[in-house]
């Protein structure tokens, strides 16, 4: 068959020329691509977005909070704890028995409050915090639950003594289960992991 124009072949516009090592574009073939055209983004990786970091954050209020309350009630429940104390070699028998309870879990209570929060505060854990104040709220529990259990025998006095026992366990149970929601709280949970990540 007779080629037209000396011999060459046909171009076809915008396509593959038969005569050509690739393909063509309406101005010539792609470079140093060996005819294929170039991969999107060809030069260079996007760089990361800068939200993206992995140092840590600093420490958010909430986290510290948590950490000065848990002083406030390792501060209280010491006083509290050393006036159990002294009452124990008072005592006898069962009485002697769940005095003696009280005062071990509220000095483990005091403990607790005070590594908790130093941990919490230095963005270790906050795993001791959220136990010191499940034990500070059982406690609380316990002296609501006895002292509602008082009798005092139709007298208005005793009957109001009683209820100022009662409110002063509530008042005692308030900055515990502020502390554990704080200390559960997101803005400290990003606290915690951010004092994880691997530092670069």
């Amino acid at each position: 068959m007779t080629q037209p124009y000396g011999g060459q072949q046909p171009q076809q516009p915008g396509g593959h020329n038969p005569g050509s090592g690739g393909f063509q574009q309406p101005g010539g073939q792609y470079p140093n691509s060996g005819g294929m055209p170039p991969a999107p983004g060809y030069g260079g990786m996007p760089q990361a977005s800068q939200e993206y970091t992995s140092g840590p954050i600093p420490r958010p209020g909430v986290a510290t909070t948590a950490g000065v309350l848990a002083y406030v009630q390792a501060g209280i429940t010491a006083i509290t704890t050393i006036l159990v104390w002294t009452g124990v070699p008072n005592l006898e028998g069962t009485a002697l028995l769940i005095q003696l309870m009280v005062a071990l879990a509220q000095t483990a209570g005091v403990v607790l409050l005070i590594l908790g929060g130093l941990q919490l505060m230095s963005g270790k854990s906050r795993t001791l915090l959220v136990v010191a104040a499940i034990v500070e709220i059982a406690i609380c529990l316990f002296y609501m639950i006895v002292y509602s259990t008082l009798d005092s025998g139709g007298i208005d006095m005793l009957e109001g003594a009683k209820a100022v026992l009662i409110g002063s366990a509530i008042f005692f149970a308030i900055m515990p289960v502020i502390a554990l929601v704080m200390a559960m709280n997101a803005q400290t949970t990003q606290f915690l992991q951010s004092r994880r990540l691997p530092r670069q």
